[in-house]
């Protein structure tokens, strides 16, 4: 009996596999096993590395800025099909220097993006960039 068992064991594990497999693709739609609550919709993640960093300022504002680091690495989450159609140019990583103090200052980023599709802002890294004015 113990020759029966033990004799090509994992070909025979990996036909039981195969066979549960099989047995649960050919159920009916409606007995089939569902692996997720009802509702619930896998999310994706869309990393978009090395994104530029723009700056929002008045339009008769003439300074010059310099941004460090220029560019940033965004996170976001949603339907795979709506993150995979987004394009670069729809996510705008920017700092706003209206508030700017000092020669130089380190401010928070905002990020946009296009809100259907339930797209959420998972991480932007790094949150925050120095900022620093080079000529009045």
């Amino acid at each position: 009996m113990r020759d029966i068992v033990l004799n090509n064991f994992w070909w025979k594990v990996t036909a039981l596999l195969l066979a549960v497999l099989v047995w649960i693709g050919f159920q009916p739609r409606d007995k089939r096993i569902n692996l997720f609550p009802e509702g619930y919709r896998p999310s994706y993640v869309r990393y978009l590395l090395r994104h530029p960093v723009t700056i929002i300022k008045p339009a008769n504002d003439t300074n010059e800025f310099k941004i460090t680091p220029e560019e940033v690495d965004i996170s976001l989450s949603g339907e795979q099909k709506v993150l995979e159609a987004l394009r670069g140019g729809e996510v705008r990583a920017s700092v706003d220097v209206v508030k700017f103090t000092s020669k130089t200052n380190i401010l928070p980023l905002v990020v946009t993006f296009p809100t259907e599709g339930n797209i959420k802002l998972e991480r932007v890294l790094p949150e925050r960039v120095q900022v620093e004015l080079l000529r009045e």
